[in-house]
């Protein structure tokens, strides 16, 4: 129920969402953070988050735990996973922000796709979910991911923003539409300088 990709065939359009092959190509690929068997916290149960957890979920994690201010939400987004993560072997469980599950437990990888960053909110979850030297990435990235890298580094963890997922997406559409996967890691050093210059 989140699509940024529309390929066209004759009189039928096809929706598809590259942005969680993207987050997992920059993970992996990019950064070197090994999804598998690991314990996952995914903050936010929007359209980012959506688009996001099925190719996690394929990563084949120990668990992901997604966790959200509204937990009906966050339980309707594990809901639609269910058989992907049945399927996958992974544990899969909804979870509001305020639970002690989230306020007790350190994770491997932390995954803001809330709106936190985007109206430079505080970090929704405490300090605590962040395993020291493990990875903290917000999908946001420029000037509105920079408190959540600082929050995230402060406390141990290794600080990821979403830049290079944006390029990996983008690679992806291309894919999808020329049946090229484009090399993105010129694309991603280019950018990560013009950032560094603005």
């Amino acid at each position: 129920q989140a699509c940024n990709t529309l390929k066209f065939d004759g009189q039928e359009i096809f929706g598809e969402n590259t942005d969680g092959l993207g987050l997992v190509n920059d993970l992996v690929r990019n950064a070197g953070c090994q999804l598998q068997g690991k314990s996952l916290l995914l903050i936010g149960a929007g359209g980012a988050a959506a688009g996001v957890l099925g190719p996690l979920l394929c990563e084949k994690p120990r668990h992901i735990y997604v966790a959200n201010r509204t937990h009906n939400k966050a339980i309707q987004l594990v809901k639609r996973h269910a058989a992907l993560a049945l399927a996958e072997g992974v544990e899969c469980l909804a979870f509001d922000l305020q639970h002690e599950v989230i306020h007790s437990q350190s994770f491997d990888v932390v995954i803001n796709a809330s709106s936190s960053s985007l109206h430079q909110g505080e970090v929704p979850v405490p300090h605590s979910v962040l395993k020291q030297g493990g990875m903290a990435c917000d999908l946001m990235y420029g000037p509105a991911a920079q408190s959540f890298m600082q929050w995230a580094t402060a406390h141990g963890a290794q600080a990821r923003d979403g830049l290079g997922m944006l390029v990996e997406q983008a690679a992806e559409s291309f894919f999808v539409w020329r049946g090229v996967r484009p090399p993105t890691a010129p694309v991603l050093a280019e950018l990560r300088a013009l950032l560094a210059q603005s």
